[in-house]
């Protein structure tokens, strides 16, 4: 007889970049993980994608595909319109809750605000979104509604009482703690810091609380006799790479304007602007208003990687082959150096810090998946976040999500 699927609990830590499991390793501080790996696989070489801001990369986890699927890469430059669009909750791609829905399974989503109204909605059993009842609620607050869940403890959307007898068969967990306090802003019982020492301090100080509560997930699960039953994704959307002093943007500029092009920013187009400039933060998207051959980029590439501010430089095709962008892409992506920036203001007093990078920090993520009786293993081959859930509901409950475009199923590792 096959054996009953297992029920998935994901939970996505927003801007859990592998650099802050590598400090508590480094310093003996990862005990609670590393009792969580004896039950489980641990990626050691799990990666974000493009572009790595959260509403994309949150939805190619959930659907197990790129933004060539989802529509999603953040933004945009219309070149019809001559305009910027911001791509917000954009998702195309089928996701893993509307597929178990459709399968006669139970979905809840507690915070994953990719799948509100997608298909998770306010009061509905079944398929139930849920928040926490204060407004600025924290990861505290989050896992509190996931215990009572577990206990079958009321939850509540607005009075409205919600029992859960039995465990939903899917259920989305997130928390994005460690994403505020990464970008370095003014974030409950700490303030903005001067320099990223300060506030690595704040970062680890919060992680390891979240390591607190993820071994007493374990535990709440086997008091409920429910351990053995779940599969339990812990993984998040992108890193975080910091930044600071003045912006390398009008740097970029003039080097591009030695290629004799009218260079200028998308809010400040000319009539005869040839080539925009889309920055957000780490990286600057370039999208050519006349035509430009290969070897004309293929040459820009070249100069731009002779410069001190400039770590990697991607043309279109390779980021469309490589790594699923959608075709609405820039012609070139430049991705600055670790500490450099494309912002459009300076950072001298306070540093900064974004996840729309190539940096490791913001490319290598950390992932565990643990529970279910699984054969514990440390996977060392490269792996990217849009594996994780495909190879989960194939080998568990036997579900392709349509639009899936996953290479690696990590069970097979």
């Amino acid at each position: 007889m096959k054996e009953k699927a297992k029920k998935i609990i994901y939970i996505n830590l927003d801007g859990f970049s592998y650099s802050y499991y590598q400090y508590l390793h480094r310093h003996k501080l990862d005990e609670g993980f590393e009792k969580l790996k004896k039950d489980g696989i641990f990626f050691q070489n799990l990666h974000s994608g493009l572009i790595s801001i959260t509403n994309p990369m949150q939805s190619a986890i959930l659907s197990g595909a790129w933004s060539n699927k989802t529509r999603n890469f953040y933004q945009h430059f219309d070149k019809e319109e001559r305009r910027v669009v911001k791509h917000l909750r954009t998702f195309a791609a089928q996701n893993v809750a509307e597929l178990f829905l459709e399968s006669g399974k139970t979905v809840v989503s507690i915070h994953q605000f990719m799948l509100e109204n997608n298909p998770c909605v306010k009061g509905s059993k079944g398929n139930n979104y849920l928040v926490a009842p204060n407004e600025k609620s924290n990861y505290l607050d989050r896992f509190t509604i996931l215990y009572k869940i577990i206990k079958k403890e009321p939850v509540y959307v607005d009075e409205k009482e919600f029992i859960y007898d039995e465990f939903p068969d899917f259920l989305a967990l997130y928390i994005d703690d460690l994403d505020s306090l990464g970008h370095n802003i003014d974030y409950p019982q700490y303030p903005k810091r001067k320099t990223y020492h300060e506030r690595q301090k704040d970062i680890i100080e919060r992680v390891l609380a979240i390591q607190k509560e993820l071994v007493k997930l374990k535990k709440i699960c086997i008091e409920q006799n429910i351990y053995d039953d779940v599969i339990i994704l812990v993984t998040t959307d992108h890193g975080m790479t910091p930044f600071y002093g003045k912006s390398s943007l009008n740097l970029l500029k003039e080097t591009l304007e030695k290629f004799d092009l009218k260079v200028n920013l998308h809010d400040d187009l000319k009539e005869d602007t040839e080539l925009v400039l889309l920055p957000i933060s780490n990286e600057c998207s370039l999208y050519f208003l006349k035509p430009v051959s290969l070897e004309c980029m293929k040459e820009i590439r070249k100069k731009l990687l002779k410069e001190n501010y400039v770590d990697k430089v991607l043309l279109k095709k390779e980021m469309m082959k490589k790594h699923g962008l959608d075709e609405r892409g820039p012609e070139i992506l430049v991705s600055a150096k670790k500490g450099n920036h494309f912002s459009i203001k300076d950072y001298l007093e306070n540093y900064s810090a974004n996840h729309d990078s190539l940096d490791k920090t913001s490319q290598h993520i950390f992932g565990l998946v643990f529970g279910g009786k699984i054969q514990p293993k440390v996977i060392t081959k490269r792996v990217t976040s849009i594996d994780l859930i495909p190879s989960i509901i194939k080998n568990n409950n036997d579900l392709v999500l349509r639009d899936a475009t996953n290479k690696i199923n990590f069970w097979d590792l």
